[in-house]
């Protein structure tokens, strides 16, 4: 296990030196390129795990690697990185803040570490197993609403979901008191400050997620898929993040799943 000194340093590292890249692009980028499943991708994201790759080869050179924009680095160790370099490229490229980098650490499947920054709002969570979760060095913690009437819901899109599957993201929502769209990677962690009940998403990559489990975890929310199984990376992409096991069970049993 890698010293929690060492792992929060190197955490931080990332963000000072992502951000060099990444804010001089902010509201600037002229050439979006279009991948083979229709999603963006510009030269901050490109550029962003890069250095991201690099700087982990340097610290942790027998590590595996794996990222949304380039080949897996395989190496046969147990430790692996799981890069998303700017999860909500679409706000990226329209100018909205809400982006973020994603970095997580793990022992095979076993979650270590994550980092969610948002970097033109400042706001660097971290989260390393058996440590607790931080914003900008400060711990936090999720809320403890009890009840589903009493609850925020978040969704990025509800393009995220089937037919089937918005009914169900529907049937939870109509619960609930308060119901936000957009967001990206920051709703979970605004999850994990205690400032947002239930994210439900779908479609999602392992790198969109890997990231945010073990900082939500570290905050005491739950995190599993639309079945209540803890999610790894042979998942379908489908997340229900709560901020307690109470509203949890709650929204599984409205899902029915």
């Amino acid at each position: 296990m890698i010293e929690f000194n060492k792992l929060n340093d190197f955490l931080n590292l990332l963000v000072l030196e992502n951000r060099k890249i990444i804010l001089p692009l902010f509201r600037k980028i002229t050439n979006v390129e279009t991948k083979t499943d229709l999603s963006p991708v510009t030269e901050a994201d490109k550029s962003t795990e890069k250095n991201i790759r690099s700087l982990i080869h340097k610290n942790f050179p027998d590590d595996e690697i794996r990222g949304e924009e380039f080949p897996d680095k395989i190496t046969g160790s147990n430790y692996n990185w799981i890069i998303d370099p700017i999860d909500g490229t679409r706000s990226f490229i329209t100018g909205k803040p809400t982006f973020g980098t994603l970095v997580g650490l793990y022992d095979r499947n076993k979650p270590i570490a994550g980092l969610i920054d948002i970097p033109v709002l400042e706001e660097t969570y971290i989260g390393v197993k058996g440590y607790g979760a931080y914003l900008n060095g400060n711990k936090i913690k999720t809320k403890n609403t009890r009840s589903i009437h009493s609850a925020s819901i978040a969704c990025t899109s509800p393009n995220m979901f089937n037919e089937k599957q918005l009914k169900l993201f529907k049937n939870v929502e109509n619960k609930c008191i308060n119901s936000v769209w957009g967001g990206d990677c920051h709703n979970f962690a605004l999850l994990s400050a205690g400032f947002i009940d239930i994210v439900i998403e779908h479609n999602l990559s392992w790198h969109d997620i890997a990231a945010t489990i073990p900082v939500i975890e570290e905050a005491g929310g739950l995190v599993t898929d639309w079945n209540g199984v803890k999610i790894d990376s042979e998942s379908d992409g489908g997340i229900i993040a709560s901020s307690n096991k109470c509203l949890h069970k709650e929204v599984l049993d409205i899902i029915g799943n």
